[in-house]
């Protein structure tokens, strides 16, 4: 390696231009060049030029560029290359102040583990308690955010520090909530992913907290994939490489409404005429209207007589009732429904017992009030269908049942969807497509037509007497919010 010569002490801080690749002239010799190496590139020092680790770096000693501060990094490179010769050259020793240095400090500082007393608990507590300050009205998504956290998430990572969470295990807990057992306890099926994703709002929400206190630096749910898997294209092949030959048919040929169209269950003429014939009263005029309305459970519950539009002949439904809160409908949307013959005839005989208080439509015939629960509902249901000896289906089939009417007689797609509330048709063609028939009349009279004899007696079956059925033990209908809970799930999974 080039050294340099030594210099008198009076040239030794001689200022260099920028681009000077020489040494000046002293006493009548040449100009020395550089080593290699060596540059100068600005006015704020001498730059140094070297290969480490398969790379190629530079440094510069800062100051005014001189012929001494030249001769300092030539020692200083020299040293350097020494040092990595030998397998001891430090990067943070030898450039302390190097940008380098300080962004793989920057980095190193990113990565190091957090240590952290904060338990997962804590944060998905106070992930509920800030959805509930900044969502005061969304009781619903409160209450199942809450559940998610009290029966899936609670006993899984209470005691877990949020560094702890690894991207790893939440892949392998969502796996494990895809089946049908789940911490040694089994399901009748396992969650959808609609579902799983429910559940797994709250944990995103709680990492997300602890990554804006600094517990965490990153949340690892933005590394993974969506909850919903890809349906594959893939054909089910049997060992010996061919289809089944025994394969049922589907209920729906969209997988995503597969669910509803197999649950929907509608009552015929013959059970309908049976279940009313073993009802009185407020009940009997209660699934009347919900037999030839379609409206849901709590937007039954949430009925007012001000929603009742007696001249345009419809009701406007804009209100459920749901784990013992007020809400929107489902959609989000309030929505004209149009009142046929049955419908009208239970709202004229519920007029004469329940208008006089200018509040709710349908009363509880035991406590003169609107109905607290779905539950309580739900018991004269029961006892009607085992006095008309009627196989037992869910209340909410008297939503099916309207629906199936509705296209079996040959309405229009559009129009029941609309009287249903749901957003477009698919529902109705992928959920009622066996009782769909080509409409040819305008909506609301062909089913006049088709259902005239029944509709006849509509106002026979109104009662306008309030009577507390027989046979019922109103009482011991459980209250809470837990069993509204129970009947909003079944529409999430009936009516999507």
């Amino acid at each position: 390696m080039a050294r340099a010569k030594p210099r008198a002490d009076g040239a030794l801080n001689v200022p260099l231009p920028v681009g000077a690749t020489h040494f000046p002239a002293e006493a009548g010799a040449p100009p020395e060049l550089f080593p290699p190496g060596i540059s100068i590139r600005s006015r704020r020092g001498v730059q140094i030029d070297f290969a480490y680790d398969g790379r190629r770096c530079t440094e510069t000693l800062a100051g005014e560029p001189t012929t001494k501060l030249v001769r300092e990094a030539v020692t200083k490179r020299a040293a350097v290359l020494r040092d990595i010769e030998y397998n001891r050259f430090s990067y943070e020793a030898a450039f302390p102040d190097s940008r380098k240095v300080q962004k793989a400090a920057r980095e190193a500082a990113a990565t190091a583990p957090v240590v952290s007393t904060v338990r997962m608990r804590t944060l998905l507590d106070d992930f509920l308690t800030i959805y509930k300050q900044e969502n005061p009205s969304a009781t619903n998504t409160l209450a199942t955010h809450a559940q998610a956290v009290r029966s899936s998430l609670a006993p899984v990572f209470s005691d877990m520090r949020p560094d702890e969470v690894t991207q790893a295990f939440l892949i392998e807990f969502r796996d494990q909530l895809r089946k049908s057992e789940f911490r040694g306890q089994l399901r009748k099926k396992p969650l959808s992913d609609k579902r799983i994703s429910n559940v797994l709002t709250p944990l995103r929400g709680a990492l997300a907290l602890a990554r804006e206190r600094g517990l965490i630096h990153d949340n690892p749910f933005e590394r993974m994939r969506p909850t919903t898997r890809r349906r594959g294209a893939s054909v089910a092949l049997g060992p010996d490489g061919q289809p089944s030959f025994d394969e049922p048919l589907p209920s729906s040929l969209d997988p995503k409404y597969e669910d509803a169209a197999k649950q929907a269950d509608p009552l015929d003429h013959h059970e309908r005429a049976g279940v009313l014939d073993a009802m009185a009263g407020q009940i009997r005029n209660y699934f009347l209207f919900a037999f030839w309305s379609g409206l849901r459970t709590g937007e039954l519950i949430a009925l007012r007589w001000c929603d009742i539009d007696w001249k345009k002949n419809q009701v406007c439904v804009r209100l459920s009732w749901s784990k013992a809160s007020f809400t929107k409908t489902k959609s989000k949307r309030a929505r004209w429904v149009e009142l046929n013959e049955p419908a009208r005839q239970a709202l004229l005989a519920q007029k004469d017992i329940t208008s006089t208080a200018g509040r709710w439509v349908f009363h509880n015939p035991k406590t003169n009030d609107r109905w607290q629960n779905s539950e309580r509902v739900r018991q004269h249901w029961i006892a009607a269908l085992k006095t008309a000896g009627v196989r037992y289906r869910k209340p909410y089939q008297t939503r099916h049942t309207y629906a199936s009417a509705m296209v079996s007689a040959g309405e229009i797609p559009e129009w029941v969807a609309d009287q249903m509330g749901h957003l477009d048709t698919r529902m109705v063609a992928e959920v009622y497509a066996k009782w769909v028939q080509r409409p040819d009349m305008t909506p609301g009279e062909s089913a006049a037509k088709i259902y005239k004899a029944e509709w006849s007696r509509a106002a026979s079956w109104a009662d306008h007497v309030n009577v507390m059925p027989a046979g019922v033990d109103d009482a011991a209908a459980g209250a809470g919010a837990e069993d509204d809970e129970e009947d909003d799930d079944e529409e999430d999974d009936e009516d999507l």
